[in-house]
């Protein structure tokens, strides 16, 4: 076996030894379904709100945009293997982050959430 290897493996199994052992079974959990996932209390908006309250639903709308970015692209596709993808070739992400909230995230991709009182896991559901 090659030293690096060893060492992954030794890594491995040491990381397996020292995950906690719940004294409860899963079934004992309580789980909690919902649109957003706060780290302490409650989520600030409810399930069908439109827009969060720093946004502006009626700001005027029409003008130019323009952006600046160093260095040059040859995709608009970040996964590709070839090529240089553009700035800004933003994906959607599962969750999104509120600014009037720390530590709260609202479903973006994920339109429900799941996971367990110890938050030992969690599941997303896709619409």
């Amino acid at each position: 076996m090659q030293p690096l290897r060893r060492i992954v493996a030794a890594f491995a199994v040491a990381t397996a030894l020292a995950l906690p052992v719940s004294p409860t079974s899963a079934q004992d959990q309580t789980v909690h379904k919902a649109h957003a996932i706060a780290m302490h209390g409650e989520p600030k908006y409810g399930p069908d709100f439109e827009h969060f309250d720093y946004v502006n639903p009626n700001a005027p709308k029409g003008g130019t945009l323009r952006l600046s970015a160093t260095g040059t692209f040859d995709s608009f596709n970040p996964f590709n293997a070839k090529g240089t993808p553009g700035p800004a070739a933003g994906i959607e992400t599962l969750l999104t982050q509120s600014d009037d909230e720390p530590f709260t995230m609202y479903g973006l991709l994920a339109e429900t959430i799941e996971w367990p009182e110890d938050r030992s896991w969690i599941i997303f559901h896709l619409n």
